[in-house]
């Protein structure tokens, strides 16, 4: 009899334990009581976190794009800086002797200032610094103090490279203050140096290795 009473209460526990399934599967709370409800909730956050980085990756891709743009605008800023800079340096500095022209910009200055160029005299060429020659010139004008101050600062304004130096400054001779009709008494003769470059000249018949 007892075993009977067993035998009918293994379908009743299966009936029950069938049910409590389909509550917990209708109701959720199983889901939830096995862990699959945080398993969503976690691959949910792990999808987030893949859009974030995609969002992140597009932004840093963008700005690399940006980046390698503005570097090449700048390297092209950058080159044409160093060409305008060689340009005004080939201009101050040319690969040719131009004398004359560099003692007709100093005769108009001095015509402009209201000075008189009473000596130009060039001295020996001289080697350096490398890769220049140096030219030096003896100079003298005649004029009053403030024209010949504003006429030596208009000789280093040149676009050369022009050095005035050891001025030195001394009452001009009473001769040549009548000759320019000054009675002033005030003219004064500046005496000075220039000095200016020009690129050294490649010896003629110069070649490498020789």
């Amino acid at each position: 009899m007892a075993l009977l009473n067993d035998s009918n209460k293994v379908p009743i526990l299966t009936i029950l334990l069938a049910a409590a399934v389909g509550y917990m599967a209708y109701s959720g709370d199983g889901i939830e009581l096995l862990g699959l409800d945080g398993l969503q909730a976690r691959k949910a956050h792990v999808v987030a976190l893949q859009d974030t980085l995609s969002a992140v990756q597009a932004q840093t891709d963008s700005a690399k794009r940006e980046l390698a743009k503005g570097t090449a605008e700048d390297l092209r800023k950058e080159l044409d800086s160093h060409r305008a800079s060689l340009a005004l340096l080939r201009q101050m500095v040319p690969e040719r002797n131009e004398v004359p022209n560099l003692l007709d910009a100093i005769s108009t200055r001095a015509k402009i200032r209201g000075v008189n160029l009473a000596q130009v005299v060039p001295l020996p060429e001289q080697a350096g610094p490398v890769p220049f020659n140096t030219f030096t010139y003896n100079m003298s004008v005649l004029g009053h103090y403030d024209e010949i101050g504003e006429f030596l600062a208009d000789i280093a304004s040149l676009p050369r490279i022009i050095v005035p130096q050891g001025v030195t400054m001394i009452p001009a001779a009473a001769a040549s203050a009548k000759v320019l009709g000054d009675t002033s008494g005030a003219m004064l003769e500046a005496k000075f140096q220039i000095r200016t470059f020009v690129k050294s000249a490649e010896p003629e018949g110069a070649t490498s290795g020789t």
